[in-house]
């Protein structure tokens, strides 16, 4: 079992990717769910997580800036997968994503079935990961 962050300052959008997904069937499970970056860095001391997804536009602490604390983090911590789900069609937000090793990038509102299959790939890296 695989353990997941959920990031977004907007309780609908974190409420409804818990929902949304069958999480268990897909071999994970919902760690926590965070409001911000700060929040979910936070998290991160305390909570195994293996994927995070998360958006770019929030207060305290916007996406972009947690993906690279993150980064800076994986010194310490396992490495994470990331998924970065923003409603900002923005190409600088997706070529700075991309330049922190995300592994998906998508436009909200998320189709759930696009979704589950970014997912897949992310278990399929994370089994690889695992010698599994």
């Amino acid at each position: 079992m695989y353990y997941v962050q959920l990031v977004d300052d907007e309780p609908i959008i974190r409420n409804g990717l818990s929902k949304m997904i069958d999480w268990e069937s897909l071999g994970f499970e919902i760690a926590c769910l965070a409001q911000n970056g700060k929040q979910a860095l936070e998290q991160l001391e305390i909570e195994k997580v293996d994927l995070i997804i998360t958006d770019i536009e929030m207060p305290v602490m916007d996406g972009l800036t947690f993906i690279s604390e993150v980064r800076e983090m994986e010194n310490s911590l396992e490495p994470k997968e990331i998924i970065v789900i923003t409603a900002y069609d923005d190409f600088e937000y997706a070529k700075t994503a991309i330049r922190y090793g995300v592994a998906g990038y998508m436009l909200k509102p998320v189709d759930s079935d696009e979704l589950a299959k970014v997912i897949l790939q992310v278990k399929a890296n994370l089994d690889q990961k695992r010698g599994l």
